[in-house]
């Protein structure tokens, strides 16, 4: 069992702990699940028994899946965040995290009912809920106020890798050995993510219980500023997935090209994760938070008017590194501003993330439907310019951010 001595908040070692790659692998097979259930269960809920949502639009049910398991994700971070930090543990909720989703993927493959569906969806979206606070607290941990940038864009790298090749992984075995199977690979995968964190990976502390915590003026309102950023970026990012079969007729393409689409952002996300990281470290997070939403409003703009595939790819690749330029710094930076209450705090920016990535396909969907289909990007636009105006109005260095 590895032994590290997680490091304390704001000193100026420079080094990242062994143990943030041991966290960071351990998690990764939970991901690749996450990834795939994520490609697999709009799928599968087409051969099911749709209950009292039988006249419902299939893709309307797709969009209910999707939402309730981002929200009830949502929802559950803030409260098990603070539960987290009162009991001053963290990998207890990971662990538990990790059985729940393990045995919730392994029900999938025997669920005929779409309602019974949705009440799993539900619950597997409390159990993840209950790990990232958790782990981001740890990761928090594992690193220092000079390499926090770096070890969250790693931490988002490797994350980010397991998601993405996830949804590939599960279109190649349901195509050829059947959903039953590829949710059987995904509990298996729960399973190992489980074992690895609860014999390999460590407990971490903050290193400063019983000590005071010195409060920034305004530190709330940078907090919600921050939520709002993320929150209104996933929203942008996410409400391409209503469209997909839209862009399928306008660009007349066919999936492999939309999929390709759907990875380019991904793949370029990963990609620049940990560079965005090592800038938010050398240049101060807010700066690199500032360029990734201006980058960001003329390509949601542009994902209206989009004319052929390629435009298309080019585009979501784009939204990649915007993503990367306002994800690892805002984490950050919302870690430097905690100081011991890392996981309730940090919890309000990853939950409006899951909020966004909840609602972004869903009113994305309704605007198009019943205005015009420029609409909601436009609407996206607008809210992307908002927190743009709020960060830079809002948001302020922390001075051992200045000072790293």
């Amino acid at each position: 069992m590895m032994r590290s001595e997680p490091s304390v908040p704001g000193n100026s070692k420079k080094e990242l702990d062994p143990a943030l790659y041991v966290l960071s692998i351990s998690k990764l097979f939970k991901d690749l699940g996450t990834g795939m259930l994520a490609f697999l269960l709009p799928l599968y809920i087409v051969g099911l028994d749709g209950g009292m949502f039988a006249a419902t639009p299939i893709v309307v049910r797709a969009g209910i899946i999707a939402t309730v398991f981002g929200l009830s994700n949502a929802l559950s971070q803030p409260f098990l965040g603070r539960l987290s930090d009162s009991l001053n543990r963290r990998k207890p909720f990971v662990v538990i995290g990790m059985a729940g989703f393990t045995i919730i993927s392994f029900i999938y493959a025997n669920t005929d009912s779409f309602e019974y569906l949705v009440i799993l969806r539900v619950l597997q979206g409390l159990t993840v809920g209950a790990t990232v606070p958790a782990i981001v607290a740890m990761v928090t941990h594992l690193s220092t106020t000079s390499t926090r940038g770096v070890a969250i864009g790693i931490y988002s790298t490797v994350r980010g890798f397991g998601f993405g090749s996830g949804s590939i992984l599960g279109g190649i075995i349901a195509s050829y050995y059947g959903f039953v199977t590829a949710f059987y690979v995904c509990s298996f995968l729960g399973l190992a993510s489980f074992i690895l964190i609860s014999f390999f990976v460590t407990e971490t502390h903050d290193g400063t219980t019983g000590k005071k915590k010195t409060s920034e003026p305004g530190q709330g309102l940078q907090f919600f500023i921050l939520s709002v950023a993320m929150f209104m970026m996933m929203f942008g990012i996410m409400i391409i997935f209503a469209f997909l079969p839209e862009y399928g007729t306008r660009l007349d393409t066919g999936e492999i090209s939309l999929s390709i689409a759907v990875s380019a952002y991904v793949i370029i996300r990963v990609l620049f994760q940990a560079p965005m990281g090592l800038l938010s470290d050398r240049l101060g997070r807010k700066k690199i938070i500032i360029l990734g939403l201006l980058l960001n409003i003329p390509i949601v703009i542009g994902l209206g008017y989009v004319m052929n595939v390629e435009q298309l790819i080019i585009l979501r690749a784009l939204q990649g590194i915007s993503m990367a330029a306002v994800e690892t710094p805002v984490m950050a930076l919302a870690v430097d501003l905690a100081g011991i209450s890392v996981s309730s705090k940090v919890s309000s920016i990853t939950a409006s993330q899951a909020a966004g990535m909840a609602l972004g396909p869903i009113m994305g969907g309704l605007l198009a439907g019943y205005i015009s289909f420029e609409t909601p990007f436009y609407l996206c636009a607008v809210m992307l310019l908002v927190s743009l105006l709020l960060v830079m109005g809002g948001i302020k260095e922390p001075v051992s951010s200045k000072n790293s």
